[in-house]
């Protein structure tokens, strides 16, 4: 259910009570207040990607929650004020972290900061009996070298109310992800573990507990200390999954009270699956109803920057497959280990790490295989993969962008061709290793570096490449469409830097002796691209179709 005012968006604020007090547009998703107080278990982890509401979630839990101040107000007209869960507003202690603005030299006296803050937040030292006091003050002067600050704060709690409180925990990956490639990852992995377990682990002044994070982060045992978290991932949610995120019916509701395209809205925005259910980005949906414009305004993150330390050429080859609409079959895991994702290059981890960060859409799970369907699925995220691409190629995208300014000269647009590739492929790029065959990785090069800057073109006119289609009497290499206009390019290797221009006329003379165009009508012009590859040196000749 919508409400405030939808004319009235706040994309900067993430409090509950500053939107609802404000008449602010807003999306009801009380009934997660409903869903936790019902889950069964005592600590659960929620993971989600970014902009998908999570910290908002989570004070409107808080404001619900809290004994502190009384908010029954903030939630007049909301699903909660009809629940049986009603009954526990204004009820409890709560504790409130965000493990966001932590780095290397700060983790440590940010949370301890944080455990003080919300003590004094909630109480008093005049309320702490003198053994307590005694505690607390001990804790305090180490100023945060211990680890058990939610324990402490807990007993505290207890021994000041009578009552177990909550600890609500968001972004609990954030550091984690910030410094996974780094040295100093694993003194902040264990701390953080440790902090966590004091306070979660068979804590009995413990009410219940949740935490949210992008990645679920297991194989490192982050929780293996942890007998009682449940965890609620992209992968399989039962319970949280309209929590986070638009669903068709509120983008319903939405649609009656602003006015768009919702065939387009859907195109941009919706796909990403949580337990195989397409939502709507809720960040990217309230920015187009506030500035009335379809672009992307969602991708740019340190999660896209870990992407580029990531890359070879195998996954560069599948995101270009998938910019091409296909649907691509890869390892896939329900869960990211930070350390073999860049330790080991694993492509389980890795498009485990892009589904659960939101840049790619789980569509299927085939569990006898450990693989699953991934795609890209909608125009912002092939927006910010087209963008990635062309940065990840080539810093000067203006220059790109102009390589088919002389299309209908060939002698010219086989220089431009020729000279871009020169300027972008470094030696780095085409480095041949013991025992393989020279030839083999130049052409591959060659064929993704193409391939992908074809598939990361943004205007519209141009439509999207396909690699190694059948047609004819053979498999062509790249079959593009620009305007109405067909280029085929073929791909030789030589060795000998000599036979440069005679291997880039054969591979001209192949396009046409095994009929790649067969599939092209007589009637729409046919650019043949013939490209001959001596490692960084290449040779490009063009012609038109021989009818």
């Amino acid at each position: 259910m919508i409400h405030g005012d939808i004319t009235k968006i706040d994309l900067g604020t993430a409090f509950f009570e500053r939107i609802i007090n404000n008449n602010n547009f807003y999306v009801d998703k009380s009934a997660l207040i409903e869903h936790f107080l019902l889950d069964p278990n005592q600590v659960i982890l929620i993971t989600r990607h970014r902009r998908s509401g999570k910290s908002l979630n989570m004070d409107m839990l808080r404001c619900f929650l809290t004994n502190k101040k009384d908010c029954r107000h903030l939630f007049e007209g909301l699903y909660i004020k009809n629940s049986l869960t009603w009954a526990m507003v204004h009820s409890g202690t709560v504790f409130s972290f965000s493990f966001k603005n932590m780095n290397a030299n700060n983790y440590k006296y940010k949370l301890y900061k944080q455990v003080y803050a919300e003590f004094y937040r909630n109480f008093s030292s005049k309320q702490l009996s003198e053994p307590d006091r005694n505690s607390w003050a001990e804790y305090c002067t180490h100023k945060g070298e211990d680890s058990d600050g939610l324990l402490i704060l807990s007993e505290l709690a207890y021994n000041i109310t009578g009552k177990n409180p909550y600890f609500l925990v968001d972004e609990y990956d954030r550091v984690l992800r910030d410094y996974y490639q780094m040295a100093e990852y694993d003194e902040i992995f264990d701390y953080i573990k440790s902090f966590l377990s004091a306070g979660l682990k068979d804590n009995p002044f413990l009410e219940k507990a949740m935490l949210t994070g992008v990645l679920r982060i297991s194989y490192e045992s982050m929780f293996s200390d942890l007998n009682n978290i449940t965890t609620y991932d992209m992968f399989d949610d039962k319970v949280y999954t309209d929590d986070y995120g638009l669903t068709d019916s509120e983008m319903d509701e939405i649609h009656g009270l602003a006015p768009f395209d919702p065939v387009k809205m859907k195109q941009w925005y919706n796909g990403i699956r949580v337990n195989q259910k397409a939502i709507y980005n809720i960040y990217s949906v309230s920015s187009f109803l506030q500035s009335k414009t379809f672009k992307s305004y969602w991708g740019n993150s340190r999660l896209l920057d870990m992407v580029v330390s990531l890359m070879n050429d195998n996954r560069l080859n599948t995101v270009t497959e998938l910019l091409n609409g296909t649907l691509v079959e890869v390892p896939m895991e329900n869960r990211v280990s930070l350390k073999q994702l860049w330790g080991k290059q694993d492509d389980a981890s890795f498009y485990s790490f892009l589904v659960q960060g939101g840049y790619l859409s789980l569509d299927e799970m085939i569990p006898e295989k450990n693989t699953a369907k991934i795609s890209i699925p909608n125009i912002e995220l092939s927006e910010v993969w087209k963008k990635f691409i062309l940065s990840f190629y080539y810093t000067n995208q203006s220059k790109v962008l102009t390589m088919f300014d002389h299309a209908d000269n060939l002698s010219l647009l086989a220089r431009d061709i020729e000279t871009y590739i020169n300027d972008s492929l470094s030696y780095y790029d085409l480095s041949v290793h013991k025992g393989e065959d020279a030839g083999k990785v130049w052409e591959r090069v060659y064929h993704i570096f193409i391939l992908g800057i074809l598939s990361a073109y943004t205007y519209t006119r141009y439509e999207k490449p396909i690699s190694e289609g059948e047609s004819g009497d053979g498999r062509y290499d790249i079959l593009y469409k620009r305007d109405s206009s067909y280029y085929i390019f073929e791909f030789k290797s030589c060795m000998d830097i000599k036979q440069l221009d005679m291997q880039a006329q054969a591979a001209l003379d192949q396009i046409d002796a095994k009929r790649y165009g067969a599939s092209v009508k007589p009637s729409q012009p046919l650019v043949m691209v013939g490209i001959a590859i001596y490692g960084k040196q290449c040779s490009v000749k063009c012609a038109y179709r021989v009818l």
